[in-house]
């Protein structure tokens, strides 16, 4: 019987050393671990009995420690944390630290740390978005981040697999937003709850390499263990482009065994808009048309690419902000902004009204609290009660949608098919 991919990446890294298939518990060896929020990795070793942080290290060059979730710190225990990491770092060799503005996500990817092929984990749940590469990878709790960064190891059970046939036309605007908010729609927000998602046809071929991180970032939303990409040409351009690291890409074999086959042809349903509070409550956008916003987002790991912001910048160029809307952009990290920059996009923005954000996992949260009485559309992850201001501000009403969808409404101060300001 032949493998899926995260059979076959899982069966390499079986310390065991034999093949293994769906349901199989598994002592796994990593390639990599993401380590974010440091407070809560050093307070699980304060637990263990070292109260000076982390003794060792599995590998000093597979392990990418960031604080980019609090940069810059805005409290004195922030700060404090990210004087620990930084001497943590010092004292263990650790040769990939970075104390940066940027997305964690995005960073892992544009400084090619993981790459086709691999077996990824970190401590935050959108550790999944490196499957838009090829990379087997996901979220894990910092308690076992703690353990994996000590021995580069974890146990797992291997997933069954639901693949997903995407079939249709490219758009010359980014669609990955609304090919996973129509998949939650259609099928719930937990119909990928613990298996791997395999996204294949000639769709998932034609789209870029950003759209596939957005929708591999979004396979967590819809409960996944792992939301996985073949490579290709375009995978393969993408990861030289940014390390000249080796990689060996995996494919599914043709006799592979899959949960489910979902066939979704994705020129039969247009702009989507998640209504608040599930990522699964989903409508197409004219069902929402004509609500009124008062604040729009784009950015975060799920759409804060370059060619996220390049539409936005595109279809703002000539025309304003609606007055009354602040519309915040934030570039998913330092690379993406300096690109940027570099084509003009920041001007454009600028000059049309809107408030560019530092890069930054902060756009999906903070900047600027939406109250109680107030509306938001954004391009991030989630949508919540309480999302963006806390339980304060549990009634804001937060919509998710793609970031064409969310430029527009900027445009019109309101919730509107994009398509009339797309040239197109």
């Amino acid at each position: 019987m032949g493998q899926t991919i995260a059979e076959k990446v899982m069966s390499r890294q079986n310390l065991a050393g034999e093949d293994v298939a769906a349901g199989d518990l598994i002592d796994a060896r990593v390639d990599g671990l993401l380590a974010i929020t440091y407070q809560h990795i050093r307070s699980a070793y304060r637990r263990a009995g070292f109260p000076d942080g982390p003794p060792t290290v599995f590998d000093r060059d597979r392990v990418f420690l960031m604080n980019e979730h609090n940069q810059p710190p805005k409290t004195v225990a922030l700060a404090q944390t990210n004087l620990q990491s930084r001497q943590d770092a010092g004292r263990l060799g650790l040769a990939n630290y970075r104390s940066e503005m940027g997305v964690c996500h995005q960073m892992m990817v544009d400084y090619g740390y993981v790459r086709p092929g691999e077996f990824v984990v970190g401590n935050d749940s959108h550790t999944i978005s490196y499957g838009g590469i090829n990379a087997v990878a996901t979220g894990i709790g910092s308690e076992e981040a703690a353990y994996v960064w000590a021995f580069g190891e974890l146990y797992f059970t291997v997933p069954e697999t639901i693949k997903i046939n995407l079939t249709g036309r490219a758009r010359p605007y980014p669609f990955g937003k609304d090919i996973i908010l129509h998949l939650a729609g259609r099928y719930g927000d937990a119909f990928g709850q613990g298996y791997s998602l395999e996204f294949d046809g000639q769709l998932a071929r034609d789209m870029d390499v950003a759209a596939r991180l957005t929708i591999a970032d979004h396979a967590v939303e819809v409960g996944a263990k792992f939301g996985l990409f073949g490579a290709d040409d375009k995978t393969a351009d993408y990861i030289r482009a940014r390390t000249d690291k080796p990689f060996t890409p995996v494919a599914a074999d043709p006799d592979a065994s899959y949960a489910q086959v979902i066939d979704l042809d994705c020129d039969s349903f247009g702009f989507q808009v998640a209504k608040p509070f599930r990522f699964d409550n989903v409508v197409p956008v004219h069902e929402v048309a004509g609500t009124r916003i008062d604040q729009a987002r784009l950015g975060s790991c799920a759409n804060g690419h370059y060619e996220d912001i390049e539409i936005a910048a595109r279809m703002l160029r000539g025309r304003k902000v609606a007055p009354g809307v602040r519309f915040y952009v934030s570039p998913a990290s330092l690379p993406v902004y300096q690109q940027c920059v570099r084509d003009g996009l920041i001007a454009d923005l600028l000059d049309a009204g809107v408030q560019v954000e530092n890069p930054g996992c902060s756009i999906c949260q903070t900047p600027g609290i939406v109250l109680n009485e107030e509306v938001c559309i954004s391009s991030t992850t989630r949508n919540y009660r309480g999302r963006m201001g806390g339980v304060d501000c549990s009634e804001a009403q937060i919509y998710l949608a793609s970031p064409a969808t969310v430029a527009a409404a900027a445009i019109a101060g309101e919730i509107t098919d994009p398509l009339e300001f797309l040239d197109v």
